[in-house]
């Protein structure tokens, strides 16, 4: 009785250990989507802050806003960030001129078409569905959030666990 009691005491120990260490870890890559967004901060760019997901508009849309229950139609690349925005961090795209950037086969046109969802949507990364969440038509930006509202401790293809991400999302429509 007294082992398994010690037993359970160290794995409490380690688990609390790794939650320590993966809140240090969001804390250092909230830093590092500051810095990205003070530099990127100008007079036609803006960001806005939703619960943990930043949008920095690069060109602004018109119309209505995306509300938390609309509809939203957009293209996107989703890459790991690491401080900036490179093709090498690419891990998933439906916008063809991102996948030839990146020199992704382009020839199998299925993968780029539009994508439109309702939100909320159980298959959206926490951060992406939050960070639409005020969009327009036509709008150009970035969502940027830490690991926390991203892949959390799971391994997502070529995404490693507890990794920040960022989307650059060309919105085609939005219907509330």
């Amino acid at each position: 009785m007294k082992r398994l009691i010690f037993i359970s005491l160290c794995l409490l120990s380690v688990l609390s250990c790794l939650k320590e260490n993966r809140e240090m870890i969001y804390a250092n890559q909230e830093t590092r989507i500051a810095s990205f967004l003070q530099s990127k901060v100008s007079d036609t760019t803006w960001f806005v802050n939703n619960e943990g997901a930043y949008r920095l508009t690069l060109k602004a849309g018109t119309g209505e806003a995306l509300q938390s229950k609309g509809t939203v139609s957009f293209y996107y690349g989703g890459y790991v960030f690491n401080g900036s925005v490179s093709t090498g961090n690419l891990f998933v795209t439906n916008h063809k001129e991102t996948a030839a950037t990146a020199s992704w086969d382009t020839s199998d046109e299925s993968r780029f078409v539009i994508l439109t969802r309702s939100l909320p949507d159980a298959n959206f990364v926490e951060g992406l569905a939050k960070g639409l969440v005020g969009v327009q038509s036509g709008e150009h930006a970035y969502i940027v959030f830490s690991g926390k509202y991203g892949f959390g401790s799971r391994i997502y293809g070529s995404v490693p666990p507890n990794s920040a991400l960022i989307y650059e999302i060309w919105v085609e429509g939005v219907n509330n």
